[in-house]
């Protein structure tokens, strides 16, 4: 009986989980770390990751983590927080309801929720921002790629001209090229009718109004979700308008060792810090 090509995947998380919460654990005394809550689930909560000293830039990093919109929460990414802090920028870390409870479009509100009740808390800290980078990896990736291209923070009366930029990890974001088995089944999870999928799926609301970048991260041996996700939303993008989307495609890496980038394990973190600093000193 042949094994599934995501069995392996599955294999390597365990073994990251331990590394994750070692360096979670090693970096907790050099930073500053506040929770808020912005509803009543016990998901409805984030954190944010502050230098305790040296001088902090002037804009925000907001990170989604992933888990199949089922898993996950704020806490164990602390190190994509410590990460971003040490480059100077104060990290918000967003919690989300979950499915089965919980499908779409409950995921996609709480992240705006959260992204809007973080930059209010870091306001009342005394700390204003003018701009912020929405980032996300996996499930995660989505919401935020989601939050970006769609309606709803424009609904909600959040000024997206802060948004400067998007990074999307391993991001089912274009569900047209989301065709095996596993995929299929946790975005048939997610949104749980035909209409719904339409109306989550990233890559259907590009049009020539699209202005916000986005840099896209694909690892070459992703058995979860398919490369060509990434690269079918950065073809799109660039053709509504050049160089608005930029792509890397990260040689013999899977669905979850992409968070190597955050443990400067894989030399293409130097191209994510680089695009990050040049949106946000423009």
């Amino acid at each position: 009986m042949a094994v599934p090509a995501y069995f392996n995947e599955y294999l390597h998380a365990f073994r990251l989980l331990v590394r994750v919460e070692m360096h979670n654990l090693a970096g907790a005394d050099g930073y500053r770390i506040d929770t808020y809550h912005y509803g009543t689930d016990r998901h409805q909560y984030g954190m944010i990751i502050r230098p305790k000293t040296g001088n902090e830039k002037n804009a925000v990093i907001f990170f989604c983590h992933g888990g199949g919109w089922r898993q996950g929460f704020p806490d164990l990414f602390r190190f994509v927080g410590y990460y971003f802090a040490d480059l100077g920028y104060p990290t918000i870390l967003a919690g989300y309801r979950k499915v089965p409870r919980h499908v779409f479009p409950a995921q996609a509100e709480d992240t705006a929720n959260a992204l809007k009740a973080g930059m209010e808390k870091l306001n009342e800290q005394g700390s204003f921002h003018e701009k912020v980078i929405l980032t996300g990896h996996s499930a995660g990736a989505h919401l935020v790629t989601y939050l970006a291209y769609s309606d709803l923070l424009d609904n909600m009366g959040f000024d997206k001209k802060i948004i400067k930029g998007v990074i999307s990890m391993s991001g089912p974001i274009n569900f047209a090229e989301c065709k095996n088995d596993f995929i299929t089944r946790v975005i048939n999870g997610f949104a749980v009718t035909e209409e719904s999928r339409k109306q989550a799926d990233p890559y259907l609301y590009l049009d020539d109004g699209t202005e916000i970048p986005i840099l896209c991260i694909h690892g070459e041996c992703d058995p979860l979700v398919e490369p060509a996700n990434s690269v079918s939303f950065v073809n799109r993008i660039n053709e509504i308008r050049d160089r608005l989307g930029e792509l890397i495609i990260i040689r013999d890496a899977g669905h979850n060792s992409i968070a190597g980038l955050f443990w400067k394990d894989l030399d293409e973190h130097t191209k994510m810090d680089n695009w990050v600093q040049k949106l946000l000193s423009d």
